[in-house]
């Protein structure tokens, strides 16, 4: 198998960058390498694959528009592939336009994106691996008003622990925090059980590791969120929720990621007693631009790559037990 480095930002900068709030969740150095699929996660914990392979009780499919469907970044559509549109394929102002309630804090003041806006962070950094006291940022921050790990302290601990803790760009830190997904995807189980949520957010964008088409350029994917429940039997089954032709930047600089998510009415789940999550998805159009070929997200055959590189997940405002 080729391997080559991810291309998010460019050439001359480092690959893939990820970043996490704790030093105690990594050994100092982990997770450093540049090469994009060596640091593929396509683990399925407990009962996930085989729930997702044999007992999927509901699929629904949604379409990105304000009433019962999706919202995703910015809401900018594909425009051919040209930088510019690529740049402009970020944060969440689709989902804020639409549900401006959701983006307030207790004071009634707009929480911010991270990026975009002069003085704008998404995190406290003290550097790649060194904690910090995000706590300031609490009341002004989207992500940091939001992540699970400061409401439930079990979202803080092992590998997926990058995925709740409120970081939503690169920040320089490289494969601490983020995830790098192929289409094969990943399950998890929760630490806890989901009582009561609005809504479900994911913050994504498309990494590559095509070499020499890393020119900035939106790139469009069909996303499977599938939610998981015990059944009366016991067996774990799951609810899956697809949006359909999700456009996410790729190229256009790690800080780029898109907010994509969406109602559980609107997809007609009752949130209720998830236990487990996964993610899959379909890689739709990539126009990559100076190579042969179009990219893969099938990391197992050699070639280029795309994968969906996944900063966070978000049960706003939600209760767990």
């Amino acid at each position: 198998m080729n391997k080559r480095r991810l291309l998010l930002l460019a050439p001359t900068i480092f690959g893939l960058c990820a970043c996490v709030d704790t030093d105690k969740v990594y050994p100092q150095g982990a997770y450093l390498s540049g090469t994009f699929v060596d640091h593929v996660y396509d683990v399925w914990e407990g009962q996930t694959k085989q729930a997702f392979q044999t007992n999927i009780k509901s699929k629904v499919t949604l379409e990105n528009k304000k009433e019962g469907g999706y919202f995703c970044g910015n809401g900018n559509s594909y425009g051919g592939g040209t930088a510019s549109d690529a740049s402009t394929c970020y944060g969440y102002g689709q989902a804020k336009e639409w549900h401006p309630e959701w983006f307030r804090n207790k004071e009634g003041k707009d929480l911010v994106w991270g990026f975009g806006n002069a003085g704008e962070t998404d995190i406290v950094n003290n550097g790649p691996g060194k904690w910090a006291d995000n706590s300031p940022l609490y009341e002004t921050v989207y992500s940091q008003n939001k992540r699970l790990d400061r409401f439930y302290e079990k979202f803080s601990r092992g590998y997926l622990s990058k995925l709740y803790n409120g970081q939503i760009k690169c920040n320089g830190w490289s494969y601490y925090a983020m995830m790098v997904i192929s289409d094969q995807g990943f399950g998890t189980m929760f630490p806890y059980e989901l009582v009561d949520a609005e809504y479900f957010g994911s913050v994504v964008l498309v990494g590559t590791d095509a070499e020499g088409g890393d020119k900035a350029r939106p790139v469009i994917v069909n996303i499977d969120y599938t939610f998981y429940k015990y059944s009366d039997s016991g067996s774990l089954e799951g609810y899956q929720v697809t949006v359909k032709e999700a456009v996410l930047s790729c190229n256009a600089g790690a800080a780029r990621t898109s907010l994509v998510g969406f109602k559980f009415a609107d997809a007609g789940i009752d949130p209720k007693s998830i236990v487990g999550f996964s993610l899959t998805y379909e890689l739709v159009k990539d126009e990559c631009p100076n190579i042969e070929g179009t990219p893969s997200s099938d990391f197992s055959k050699d070639g280029y790559h795309d994968g969906i590189c996944l900063y966070e997940l978000l049960f706003p405002d939600s209760t767990w037990l």
